[in-house]
């Protein structure tokens, strides 16, 4: 799933900026300006007694021949991402959205070398545990007492 919402993520920005991406890792010959995605961190937490929450945070690397332009790029998809809610539209593996949504729950840009800005963009997944992790209760006992009937 991790992948439809870095896919979701790339379609989403590719509208606003519409140049040259790049995942895994930048050649060389890199195309200016560009954008690189490497994977993202996660951090798992517990949020219920039947799922767990997921943080990832993607530092998407947005390149430019100087400072102002890579800046300004930043800038145009965190502008374009408050202005759709921070939500993100998911797609399946042709492209196609899917008329669902993941919700970012911060935004956060910084400059990390020449003509180079940082995006980190973070959300949260919610995963169901899988049913063979919890038993049920057979028998209930109240201050010492048996709650139930006898037979």
């Amino acid at each position: 799933m991790l992948e439809f919402e870095i896919a979701a993520l790339y379609y989403f920005i590719n509208d606003v900026l519409g140049v040259q991406p790049y995942f895994e890792e930048v050649p060389e010959d890199m195309i200016i300006p560009c954008v690189f995605y490497p994977p993202p961190e996660e951090e798992t937490g517990d949020f219920s007694v039947s799922a767990f929450a997921t943080t990832f945070t993607l530092h998407v690397k947005v390149m430019a021949a100087d400072n102002l332009t890579a800046a300004g790029n930043a800038a145009a998809v965190i502008e374009a991402i408050c202005l759709n809610r921070k939500k993100i539209p998911l797609v399946d593996d042709t492209g196609t959205q899917t008329g669902y949504n993941f919700r970012i729950i911060d935004l956060k840009s910084s400059k990390v070398d020449e003509g180079v800005w940082q995006l980190a963009i973070t959300w949260k997944r919610y995963t169901k545990y899988t049913a063979k992790t919890a038993t049920l209760a057979q028998e209930f006992f109240f201050n010492g007492n048996y709650l139930g009937t006898d037979e």
